[in-house]
């Protein structure tokens, strides 16, 4: 690659996103060939966290149903004043789009930040925690299942939802097979047919286990 194309591509890039592919010396074609890796493996796993986030989401918020005994927990909910601003910023936002409020779209304009706060430290004197944890994730084990660990791991796969969401970097994650494995481990947790789903369209292993080497290919062919 010659370094006027090099330098078009930085340009659009941006120098400052690029740098970090080549802070350790790498060569030009090499950053790039990361850069490219990087994207295929954020899209690799968008399907599992898109199957993870909805039925988070859906399990959480039929759990709340059955422990407040109302179709609309909303204003049941004992909240700090972070999650309830969470919840007008969700109702606005179904204003904003012309629609009528109504519980489901309430759901699911609500952010995944929102319900990992509902498992955290915050709430772990609340029954309404206990209960989540006990009734959505089955076969989960008892160490896993203990709020501690409950916190820990959805923070971290909400931190990793959050990088692949801002397009940063994740490629040089040590951990990030481990990630993969938590992520599905959480959907058969919650439910045996989503993880099923979440299996089907997962294509994480192949991309990991072929590393840059696919995308040195092709710059070395293209350009």
């Amino acid at each position: 690659m010659d370094k006027l194309t090099f330098l078009n591509i930085e340009k659009s890039i941006s120098p400052e996103r690029l740098a970090v592919y080549k802070a350790d010396g790498a060569s030009n074609e090499t950053a790039l060939a990361r850069y490219i890796y990087n994207i295929e493996l954020s899209k690799s796993l968008y399907p599992i966290i898109n199957i993870f986030e909805v039925t988070l989401r859906n399990s959480i918020d039929k759990a709340l149903e059955t422990f407040f005994n109302v179709p609309d927990w909303s204003s049941a909910i004992p909240l700090t004043q972070t999650e309830l601003m969470m919840i007008d910023e969700a109702k606005i936002k179904i204003e904003k789009k012309g629609k009528e409020y109504s519980h489901s779209r309430l759901v699911s304009e609500l952010t995944l930040g929102f319900w990992v706060a509902l498992m955290g430290k915050k709430y772990n004197n609340q029954n309404f925690q206990f209960f989540i944890i006990k009734h959505i994730f089955h076969g989960c084990s008892s160490k896993q299942k203990s709020s501690s660990a409950m916190q820990k791991n959805l923070a971290e796969i909400r931190f990793l939802r959050n990088r692949i969401a801002h397009h940063e970097r994740i490629s040089h994650w040590t951990d990030l097979e481990q990630k993969h494995n938590l992520i599905l481990d959480f959907i058969r947790w919650m439910s045996q047919d989503m993880h099923k789903i979440a299996i089907r369209n997962d294509t994480f292993e192949a991309v990991y286990k072929n590393g840059i080497t696919p995308f040195k290919l092709f710059i070395e062919k293209d350009f």
